[in-house]
């Protein structure tokens, strides 16, 4: 009946590190995770937004906070685009950077 409050179930896509890897991330995941299952050695250690490992700048596209990343974050990296991809939802494609584990 009212198709407007209907959840969208969008998948998106990602570009990591300026193309070296393009994932798919699926409605309902965060972008770590993703990342992860996608075989994209990603940074990480709490998977719940207190450590900051998983921290990258968000350069292009949208996203869904699933936390306040001021707790985490210093306001000089809020200020240059970092997010937490353990609680980071895309609302749109996105292009990010991230130091990828070697």
């Amino acid at each position: 009946m009212f198709k407007f409050l209907k959840k969208k179930n969008k998948n998106f896509k990602a570009i990591i590190n300026s193309s070296m890897y393009k994932i798919d991330v699926k409605s309902g995941q965060n972008l770590l995770s993703a990342a992860l299952l996608q075989g994209i050695p990603w940074p990480h250690k709490c998977r719940v937004g207190s450590c900051g490992t998983c921290k990258c700048i968000v350069l292009k596209g949208t996203i869904k906070p699933e936390i306040d990343f001021a707790n985490v974050l210093n306001a000089e990296q809020l200020k240059s685009g970092y997010v937490l991809a353990c609680k980071t939802a895309l609302k749109s494609d996105i292009e990010v950077i991230v130091k990828i584990i070697k």
